[in-house]
């Protein structure tokens, strides 16, 4: 019968079996309780970590949310597929009991295209129709950039801002350090704020 039975009475064989099954299932619920604690081991250090990052997990396509004049703004990328123009909506929130009209006439804005770090590659000032935002609704302001104003950059500013080296079998991991950053200025009589974005180059092969 092997090493762990020597037994012939078939009542001690039974129990013998039946110790055999009890100690499989204690072995597969310390399992079960070893794997539920690393989970919530994970869970809690995705909580603190999240909490001493909370940029990190922000949709990089939305800007963080400010307030100019009274109400809160946030940039967003338009995600309608264009080879020739890039959309970026500018919404704003109207708290107010009354209908607002935006931009306000004291209002300027200024577009801009930067290097990942920092280096301003292209600016143009924002071109804004005038809308008007019903009371306590949501509205924006859509700036439209043309790409081929890009298309003659040199230097470090054309290779973050288009991937000419892209292929379908390049390196993930490679593809993950590529970025460049928008922007948008808003200068009131007395505040200015700037709404960024980080976007992935647009895909232009050689």
């Amino acid at each position: 019968m092997g090493q762990g039975y020597h037994s012939r009475s078939p009542e001690e064989f039974r129990e013998y079996l039946k110790s055999i099954g009890k100690e499989k299932s204690k072995r597969k619920w310390r399992q079960i309780i070893i794997l539920i604690d690393i989970f919530l081991l994970m869970f809690v250090a995705y909580l603190v970590f999240r909490s001493l990052n909370p940029g990190s997990f922000q949709d990089p396509t939305i800007s963080t949310k400010q307030v100019v004049d009274g109400f809160p703004m946030y940039l967003s990328l338009s995600r309608e597929p264009d080879e020739q123009y890039q959309g970026y909506f500018l919404f704003i929130e109207n708290n107010l009991a009354n209908e607002i009209i935006v931009p306000n006439k004291n209002w300027s804005g200024e577009f801009r295209v930067l290097t990942k770090d920092g280096m301003v590659c292209f600016s143009e000032p924002t071109t804004w129709e005038q809308k008007k935002i019903p009371a306590n609704s949501k509205g924006f302001l859509y700036h439209s950039l043309n790409l081929n104003q890009l298309k003659n950059l040199e230097g470090i500013c054309r290779s973050e801002i288009f991937d000419e080296d892209y292929s379908f079998y390049r390196s993930k991991f490679r593809s993950l350090t590529l970025n460049f950053h928008t922007q948008i200025i808003i200068t009131t009589q007395t505040d200015r704020k700037i709404f960024q974005i980080k976007q992935k180059p647009y895909r232009n092969k050689k």
